[in-house]
């Protein structure tokens, strides 16, 4: 039988020796250094005190709610858990939502189910390392979306270290039928904090030239568990925090010329068949036939609390906020949709957006706007000169889209009211949307997104509560409102524009290109 290698890589950070060791996040720098910080809350201007009934600490507590519908899923046993599309997790989500969209007292609310194709669920797993008389169980471990299983009693494999995994490193190098580590350099310049990926080509690297397993060491502060996007290898892939990482690079030192550690893999994977997921609707009716799209995704991996609870906590936000203005007041009637996600759909992204891109006719002849509510608050970081690392007492600047160049009104109006309720963002406009749900929509609709772009804790065990403030749930959804209120004082025809398009038609969600 032909033995398949794994490929260990784990690289250090620049100028640093291999001894070197990332600092643990510490406690945010305030004087009882416990618990979240103090966030650094925005005046509310003297014009739109109307907005003041949006009220960050009460969004927080939909965040929270959300988290334990994870933590519910997760204490059944589940290795991979969060609010994952097709479980049990995500119809709690589902009609969680619903129960929230009825009490608000929306017309039109229901959920609609939304066939699967089969899913990829890992059943469980378990990696560890042997070595110097010592074995350590890699708790950290979390497979990469898609990798696939290993048979029997799993895989028995030499490690191998081989930095950041480029043709120098792996020069003269026989990784065939072993376990490659392979680090991501992080950019840690001074005073940021933000993940990256793996050396370009590193995992395809490690692949080609024989690894049987292959493992992405973090390379954040800590010991996180992340949940990567397909790494496209065909033979079991996982990432691992830093602390693991380290430990079993420092076996491999330690052995030096003596028998090599060895790490053993098992992962058991299947394909569900005849899943469902779901999108929750609810609508506030206007005094036209014109409407406004308000759209959140509520999957995520772990707590998912900024990916995207948050998202879900605004959009409800907006939809309390509308609904006790009068019917007479609202020009156009506002559609909510909790979407049904884009983490594990599959190939073609959300199953939901295919559906609904299908029969984008039916629902969008009279659009004026549609906004995506995704991940808009969560806690920026830092690394100071002495390399403390930390939280800030303010959230990541937001990426944003609204509209393109095509549409300059909406760009000025959401401009004018992100600046207005102190919403920090990049300095100027993507042209297309940030990686997202709107990307399927933004060149049938007129579309406003905001979001943190990759933010620390993205994807991580360490996405909890805490790492939203609440603050910046409050500017983002205030400004959102504002932004409504503004749209609605102009006529469709401003707003509109014939449909371009697709150059990613059948590829799912994303971006979509400049515009």
């Amino acid at each position: 039988m032909a033995i398949v290698a794994a490929v260990l890589v784990i690289a250090s950070h620049p100028g640093k020796t291999l001894a070197a060791r990332q600092p643990q996040m510490s406690a945010a720098a305030k004087p009882d250094a416990s618990g979240p910080p103090d966030y650094v809350e925005w005046p509310l201007p003297a014009a739109d005190q109307a907005y003041g009934a949006i009220d960050g600490k009460h969004l927080h507590e939909y965040v929270e709610e959300q988290v334990a519908i994870s933590h519910r899923y997760r204490d059944q046993g589940h290795q991979f858990w969060g609010r994952i599309i097709g479980t049990s997790g995500d119809a709690e989500s589902a009609q969680w939502l619903l129960d929230k969209f009825n009490k608000i007292g929306m017309t039109d609310t229901r959920i609609q189910p939304i066939d699967l194709g089969p899913q990829w669920m890992p059943q469980s797993w378990d990696v560890t390392a042997t070595g110097g008389g010592k074995t350590l169980q890699i708790t950290s471990a979390q497979p990469a979306y898609a990798t696939s299983g290993t048979q029997g009693e799993g895989l028995d494999l030499e490690a191998v270290y081989v930095e950041f995994g480029t043709e120098a490193d792996f020069a003269g190098r026989d990784v065939k039928g072993k376990a490659v580590f392979i680090s991501r350099y992080q950019a840690q310049n001074r005073g940021v904090l933000r993940r990256t990926g793996p050396e370009p080509g590193a995992m395809k690297r490690a692949q080609e030239k024989g690894a049987a397993a292959i493992f992405d060491v973090n390379e954040m502060p800590g010991n996180l568990k992340f949940q990567s996007y397909p790494a496209n290898t065909n033979v079991p892939t996982f990432s691992v925090g830093t602390a693991d990482g380290h430990a079993i690079r420092d076996m491999i030192d330690q052995a030096g010329t003596g028998p090599a550690p060895h790490v053993h893999v098992r992962i058991d994977v299947k394909m569900e068949p005849n899943l469902k997921t779901a999108f929750v609707w609810g609508t506030l009716p206007g005094t036209t036939d014109e409407t406004i799209y308000i759209i959140a995704h509520r999957d995520g991996w772990f707590d998912a609390a900024g990916d995207n609870a948050g998202g879900v906590a605004s959009m409800l936000g907006l939809a309390e906020y509308f609904a006790k203005v009068p019917k007479s007041q609202r020009k156009r009637t506002i559609v909510f949709i909790g979407w049904d996600g884009h983490h594990n759909s599959g190939p073609n992204g959300s199953a939901g957006t295919e559906w609904l891109y299908a029969h984008r006719s039916e629902f969008f002849g009279k659009t004026a706007l549609m906004i995506d509510d995704e991940h808009p608050s969560d806690v920026d970081t830092y690394r100071s000169a002495g390399g403390t690392t930390g939280l800030t007492n303010t959230y990541v600047p937001l990426e944003w889209y609204a509209g393109g160049p095509s549409r300059p009104e909406l760009g000025k109006i959401a401009y004018s009211a992100f600046r207005e309720f102190g919403v920090t963002t990049w300095d100027q406009p993507s042209p297309a949307p940030p990686a997202g749900d709107l990307g399927r929509f933004y060149r049938l609709v007129p579309g406003l997104d905001s979001q943190s772009n990759d933010f620390f804790f993205f994807h991580t065990d360490a996405n909890t509560p805490d790492t939203v403030p609440w603050t910046g749930l409050e500017a983002v959804t205030r400004a959102y409102a504002k932004i409504i209120d503004q749209v609605n004082k102009l006529d469709l025809k401003d707003l509109q524009r014939p449909e371009e398009a697709d150059p990613r038609a059948g590829r799912g969600s994303g971006s979509g290109g400049n515009q």
